[in-house]
């Protein structure tokens, strides 16, 4: 095959080839054989938009570190002795033998928000994934919400120890604040001393 030749296939493979791409679109046609009236084609283009899908949460403060929720009891009296109790040793106390009443501890609130795109909407749910060892359960850390924004973004039960799902729109910022509380009723059985639980929040996109 001669240069010419080799030059003719390839130029007729490059028209095939475009040939078959235009097959493969949509094509139509209107006709009359007389000429007369108004004729149509039609034509159809599909169009798809796609949209990443993004869910954020948000509880506390903002950044990459776990909100701190302080909840420090008190003893304000000795049974039958000293109203007013002071850090210190070897204090007179008056006891009468009587069983001390500690009192409980509401914390500051704090903000917990949640947005997402998804086409349902989203959820958050709560679980314990570090729990007290000293006595203390989840369900005496009560906790409750109020309003800020959107719907509202209630806390996932009225305590750390019972989780119930608490769902949010899409495309619109929902949050309120958590007030987390205890009972003095809670602490009387108790050891001394600080003791720690974490609770874990997950939003899910719906």
């Amino acid at each position: 095959m001669n240069k010419s030749m080799m030059k003719l296939a390839t130029l007729a493979g490059a028209a095939l080839a475009l040939t078959c791409g235009v097959v493969n679109a949509e094509s139509t046609y209107g006709y009359t054989a007389t000429g007369a009236g108004t004729i149509s084609a039609t034509a159809k283009v599909n169009i798809t938009v796609t949209t990443p899908k993004l869910i954020l949460l948000r509880v506390g403060a903002s950044g990459s570190a776990a909100e701190a929720v302080a909840l420090t009891a008190s003893l304000t009296s000795i049974p039958g002795g000293a109203t007013s109790v002071t850090a210190g040793n070897s204090q007179a106390s008056g006891w009468n033998d009587g069983v001390p009443t500690l009192t409980g501890a509401t914390a500051a609130a704090i903000t917990a928000a949640a947005w997402t795109n998804a086409s349902g909407g989203g959820k958050v749910s709560s679980a314990v994934t570090s729990a007290f060892t000293n006595g203390l359960t989840a369900a005496s850390i009560t906790v409750a919400s109020t309003t800020v924004s959107g719907a509202g973004l209630a806390h996932p039960g009225t305590d750390t120890g019972t989780s119930v799902e608490t769902s949010f729109a899409r495309n619109a910022v929902a949050s309120s604040t958590w007030v987390y509380s205890i009972a003095g009723s809670a602490l009387a059985g108790i050891a001394g001393g600080a003791d720690t639980q974490v609770v874990t929040y997950t939003a899910t996109a719906l």
